[in-house]
């Protein structure tokens, strides 16, 4: 199996921004030249590892945003966004 030979999964001191940008490599990789079955599942794992970390950066983002908000003490009213915003 390839997977020693996949870059590192998400780790505790990534940013946002590297696991995105990690993100992008690994879709490249895997829409380029034709790679064998194990080195595209360690792809793809890493893959669904980095948008967890990534999904768990935002969640944590929009609870600060919405607790700052609330201690606004403001008449602030939380909207969801549009879709494709």
């Amino acid at each position: 199996m390839t997977s020693s030979a996949a870059a590192p999964s998400a780790e505790p001191e990534w940013t946002f921004e590297a696991a995105l940008e990690r993100l992008g490599e690994i879709v490249e990789r895997l829409e380029g030249p034709s790679l064998e079955l194990d080195e595209s599942l360690a792809l793809f794992e890493e893959g669904v590892r980095l948008l967890r970390f990534a999904d768990t950066v935002l969640e944590a983002a929009d609870a600060r945003v919405q607790q700052l908000v609330d201690e606004g003490g403001g008449s602030f009213r939380l909207e969801d966004l549009p879709e494709g915003s």
